[in-house]
């Protein structure tokens, strides 16, 4: 497959810092920032590289304009349920086990160091980092020259230390704050730079099937939580995609290749506002077109990946047409490919499952109803023909994943209203 950790974790998180519309540079400039604090502070090679991947993640749980907004206060007072659920979103993963519990205490008060949530164990000295990191970049007026606020800026956050930072690192802070090259370095390097110089070898290796598949539901689980209408769309996705394939009896390769291409197929939305996703009624024309960009911004993710080729090819092609009608590059009947339209009816067969915020879920027979009258000609006959041939199974897999997608999300909303903290 030739397909790294490291370059799917840069890939992604760069695809945050560019395109979500809410925290475009802010994961960068967080990321720059806990960089210098956490080599200051003389963490090891292992805790810079997950503090690094946790600060370029760490606003993943904030999913609207109120949440982004009700952050950027100094003292958040509400911080924990965005936390919650960017920690929920990662813990699918292994090898991001330590990185979902950085993300779960990011706002953590130092003065309430002596607590702890049970099952998230003690606050690494990761989180208190990346808090401070965070903080600072809240801080920064990007209308006015850096090293013209640093001494306002220190003066600010060593006012908060021992209370709602942890001593130490403000005392790493301050050391860094007071060289010139700390304040240059948030606007001048990219992502990519500090991903590249802080990220260990143990994140070069080579992911096999299994570990892709964990890393594609786990992202999966980032875009679809953005909207309790859509918190098992990517695994329906998904699950009928697969079965689509295995009823056209492809090779167990080639299955958890579409599986994997389900999974990712909507990386895209990233770019989208939340707010569009859960419109109830109708979307203008304008708002028709921003929300279709997310194919163009899927493949824009995902093609310099290597090794995933083909998959990024099905994931962001599941919106074409055979009449050259679709989108993001108007392929026609002899361009798309028959995984292409597997991904698309997929997409179509499980949106249409679903509850969205101005119908219910229809049918079995309202879908292959749909179906045959708006997208037989639009994705093909042969898969449409397969679908209504093995309707009782398509179904049962599609909302049986969909059961699976409420419940896991019914599971994560019990855990973020614990406001208890064990010690």
């Amino acid at each position: 497959m030739g397909t790294t950790l490291k370059s799917l974790i840069m890939s992604f998180t760069k695809s945050i810092d560019l395109y979500n519309y809410l925290l475009k540079n802010h994961h960068r400039r967080v990321t720059i920032i806990a960089y210098h604090i956490g080599n200051a502070y003389g963490v090891d090679e292992e805790q810079l590289s997950n503090l690094v991947i946790a600060s370029a993640l760490h606003d993943i749980g904030a999913l609207s304009v109120r949440e982004r907004d009700e952050l950027i206060r100094m003292d958040v007072e509400n911080p924990q349920p965005h936390a919650n659920l960017g920690s929920y979103m990662l813990d699918s993963f292994e090898p991001f086990n330590k990185i979902s519990q950085i993300l779960f205490y990011h706002h953590w008060r130092y003065d309430q160091d002596h607590t702890w949530v049970g099952y998230k164990g003690c606050v690494p000295i990761e989180s208190y980092i990346l808090h401070v990191a965070d903080r600072i970049d809240i801080l920064i007026d990007t209308t006015i020259a850096p090293l013209v606020q640093k001494d306002s800026i220190i003066e600010t956050i060593c006012s908060y230390s021992n209370t709602l930072f942890h001593p130490d690192v403000v005392k790493s802070f301050v050391s860094e704050a007071h060289k010139d090259n700390f304040w240059l370095d948030i606007d001048s390097l990219t992502m990519k730079d500090v991903l590249e110089k802080a990220i260990s070898d143990s994140f070069q290796m080579e992911m096999n099937m299994d570990l892709l598949e964990q890393f594609a539901y786990t992202i999966s689980k980032i875009i679809d939580c953005r909207s309790k209408f859509t918190t098992s769309h990517s695994f329906g996705v998904s699950a009928v995609a697969f079965e689509i394939a295995e009823l056209m009896h492809y090779s167990d390769e080639k299955k958890r290749e579409i599986r994997v291409a389900g999974l990712l197929h909507d990386i895209g939305k990233i770019a989208i506002p939340s707010e569009l996703i859960e419109k109830n009624g109708a979307l203008s024309l304008s708002e028709r077109s921003n929300v279709q960009t997310h194919a163009y911004f899927t493949d824009l993710i995902l093609k310099d990946v290597d090794g995933l080729d083909e998959i990024a090819a099905w994931a962001s092609h599941h919106h074409e047409n055979h009449d050259g009608s679709g989108y993001p590059e108007n392929l026609n009947e002899k361009t798309i490919s028959e995984e292409m339209d597997i991904l698309s009816y997929a997409d179509i067969y499980t949106a249409l499952s679903e509850d969205r915020p101005y119908r219910r879920g229809l049918s079995t027979q309202e879908i292959a109803s749909v179906l045959d009258q708006q997208f037989k000609e639009k994705h093909g006959e042969k898969i449409y023909q397969l679908i209504c041939d093995n309707l009782p199974i398509i179904d049962a897999v599609c909302k049986s994943a969909i059961r699976d997608g409420i419940n896991r999300y019914q599971i994560y909303e019990e855990l973020s209203k614990q406001s208890i903290r064990e010690g």
